[in-house]
């Protein structure tokens, strides 16, 4: 008996509780993320959602594994439980994560329509190091 009462209690607990993915769990940050191109040294380590105040908030943790100091631009699309889109377009919104280092950002949704997101990323100088002795700089050639 105590056994399936505590069962009950878990399960309630598991589901009431907020949304909490971490890189651990593989595909929960995944399903969140749109990468517009392949960021080689900046990955989201970590990423939190809470309905509060009736406001969805997001907690997202960036880590660079590079020395060098990274940029890069995102943007929400706040969506609701159809997965239509609430609110209009955000702008593009610029970061950077110095050199080996972990970048939190937290946001609020801007509408109470809003149960869920998906995260756009892009960056233009995160497509890994040129070889040595290579003539390329950001991907371009210079000869």
């Amino acid at each position: 008996m105590k056994k399936i009462a505590m069962t009950a209690v878990l399960g309630a607990a598991l589901f009431c509780s907020p949304f909490v993915a971490h890189a651990a769990e593989g595909g929960s940050i995944a399903s969140k993320i749109e990468e517009l191109g392949k960021m080689t040294y900046l990955k989201v380590s970590d990423m939190r959602a809470v309905k509060r105040d009736g406001l969805l908030r997001i907690q997202t943790t960036f880590s660079n594994s590079s020395s060098d100091t990274q940029q890069f631009y995102y943007r929400f699309r706040w969506l609701d439980d159809d997965g239509f889109t609430v609110w209009e377009e955000e702008p593009w919104k610029p970061e950077v994560v110095y050199g080996l280092q972990k970048k939190v950002i937290n946001v609020a949704s801007p509408s109470f329509k809003a149960t869920d997101f998906r995260l756009e990323l892009q960056s233009s100088k995160n497509e890994g190091a040129p070889a040595s002795g290579s003539n390329t700089f950001n991907g371009l050639s210079t000869q």
